[in-house]
């Protein structure tokens, strides 16, 4: 095994108010990712067709517009993501977000920020993968293809996939596989990733033909054989409406602009993720050039927020507003429990408007594809920032450690495999555990943030980094663009953080997650201090040895 330091063919400035100089770039010295690739890293981060706004929005503000608010969100987006391909040209190396606050705001606060949001956080997206993968690609690709074949056991296999005990499994599984495929070499990864983006783009393909094919008539009659094939239930298209509508759900809203406001920020917890690829900016072909970052950063940002908005309008389109409202509606005040035969998501909604196999089997393998992906990103972006916090003094060197066989961080890959059992195992038996959902999409919040707001400051903080960049030409009346961009892109990021925080129509309420948020915050800022005082215990103890006497 071969440290990082021995490694790497570049280095940086050591951190602002750190103790120890390191040298943090690429985890490898082949650049094995293209930027068309990284292009397509960012947009199966961000989740293209995943579930959250769809369901999320129109339960918390009903009276929004799912696909205008979608497109407000990629607009809010747009200057941090234009703040990132600044920091990401001044700095084309691996370890992306730490690097970036680290080198700007110092030490502390990078360490702070990023391993409670990025490294600790991210271990709720282990679990949470998994669950997308069981619930949203197999399982209800079995239950279909068990409606459609009249087969009672294909049925009862869905049903065991999505159970607690078959989602832990599953995670588990798939977990320990991406782990595996990552320690043996980035360029698997990156080999593999084109089959899971067509996967998934063909899953999309599916889903808009069934929805923009369909109509309210069709999905209702395949909803209802879906259901009573399942569970016997009968009328479930009718039943889940006259249930909302009892609970007190309002089904016809008037429209509202402040409604559709503030669904924006609830696509923003998918739109947040367009600048990941930062994390493994050592590994990207022309990392350097302006023009890549712009397509990678803000092309992928661009291209998923056209996307996601053009479906949730298909979505409901196809199914109806009223019956997505009511659909929403019970599934969130019902506590998002996994025990219904068919959960409201898009995935299985278009799955059981089909008579086809193939078409769910397209939408099935592209869901698992797009979970699996996400595993993967998990894995590669908070081992680039474990490498890069362990160059600096701040974590164990042995996590730093990079294979020389594979030219892979397989220790910090393990050591987080195994540290995500526990949550992977809380997410799904503790109670009120998945509620902590949006930790994970808060916790980012704040690091993206932090890292507009080191954008800012970078010229004058970093100056000779800032110069490194293309970008460092473009200025507005004397004044750096990138500081613009950055304190715009901060604040509109603190404004979507602090309406998580606040607003308990963004799930984040109760005692427990924020003392949870709090102490995992603590947590980190306490580590930061413990480690930086045994090192300054050691430079003391050192001097004092140099400066002794001889005798």
């Amino acid at each position: 095994m071969a440290t990082l330091a021995t490694y790497d063919s570049g280095t940086i400035e050591p951190a602002a108010g750190g103790h120890v100089k390191a040298e943090v770039a690429a985890t490898g010295r082949l650049r094995a990712m293209s930027p068309y690739g990284a292009f397509v890293y960012n947009i199966l981060t961000m989740g293209l067709i995943f579930p959250w706004v769809f369901l999320w929005g129109p339960w918390a503000f009903p009276a929004g517009h799912l696909p205008t608010a979608i497109l407000i969100a990629t607009a809010l987006e747009l200057p941090l993501a234009l703040c990132y391909v600044w920091l990401a040209t001044s700095m084309p190396r691996s370890g992306g977000d730490y690097l970036f606050q680290s080198r700007v705001l110092g030490g502390g606060i990078a360490f702070t920020v990023v391993f409670s949001g990025l490294v600790i956080w991210s271990l709720q997206w282990v679990a949470l993968s998994g669950w997308l993968m069981a619930v949203l690609g197999i399982a209800p690709a079995l239950l279909a293809l068990g409606v459609i074949w009249d087969s009672p056991t294909l049925v009862a296999a869905g049903l065991a996939v999505q159970s607690p005990t078959g989602i832990v499994t599953t995670t588990i599984v798939f977990s320990l596989a991406a782990a595996v495929l990552l320690t043996r070499g980035f360029k698997r990864f990156v080999r593999l990733q084109y089959w899971l983006f067509y996967s998934t783009m063909l899953a999309l393909v599916a889903l808009l033909v069934q929805f923009v094919t369909g109509d309210p008539g069709t999905f209702a009659a395949g909803a209802d054989r879906a259901a009573l094939a399942i569970d016997g239930t009968r009328d479930y298209y009718a039943g889940v409406i006259a249930q909302a509508g009892g609970a007190g759900a309002d089904l016809t809203p008037a429209f509202s602009w402040l409604a559709t406001l503030a669904i924006a920020p609830i696509a923003w917890t998918s739109l947040q993720w367009a600048s990941y690829s930062v994390e493994q900016g050592g590994e990207i072909e022309g990392a350097a050039k302006f023009r890549n970052q712009a397509f990678i950063i803000v092309g992928s940002l661009v291209f998923t927020g056209l996307v996601l908005a053009f479906l949730a309008w298909a979505l409901e389109r196809a199914v109806g507003e009223e019956f997505l409202l009511a659909a929403s509606s019970l599934y969130y005040s019902s506590g998002e429990s996994s025990a219904r035969a068919i959960e409201p998501f898009p995935s299985v909604l278009a799955m059981i408007m089909t008579s086809s196999p193939l078409i769910v089997l397209a939408i099935g393998v592209g869901f698992v594809a797009n979970s699996f992906q996400i595993f993967c990103n998990v894995y590669i972006g908070t081992a680039r920032n474990i490498v890069a916090m362990s160059m600096d003094g701040l974590l164990p060197k042995r996590l730093g450690r990079v294979s020389h066989r594979w030219h892979s961080p397989a220790s910090a890959y393990y050591a987080y495999f195994f540290a995500s059992i526990l949550w992977i195992l809380a997410y799904n038996y503790a109670p009120g555990w998945r509620g902590y959902t949006l930790g994970v999409t808060f916790a980012s919040g704040y690091v993206f943030a932090l890292s507009g707001l080191a954008a800012a400051l970078l010229p004058r903080k970093a100056g000779r980094i800032y110069g490194q960049s293309a970008g460092s030409r473009y200025t507005v009346a004397g004044v750096p663009l990138v500081t613009i961009l950055g304190l715009l892109g901060a604040t509109l990021a603190g404004v979507m953080v602090l309406a998580m925080a606040l607003h308990p129509g963004y799930g984040l309420t109760g005692l427990v997650p924020r003392i949870l948020i709090v102490g995992v915050i603590a947590l980190s800022a306490g580590w930061y201090l413990l480690v930086r005082r045994r090192a300054e215990s050691a430079k003391t103890a050192f001097r004092g040895l140099s400066e002794r006497p001889r005798t």
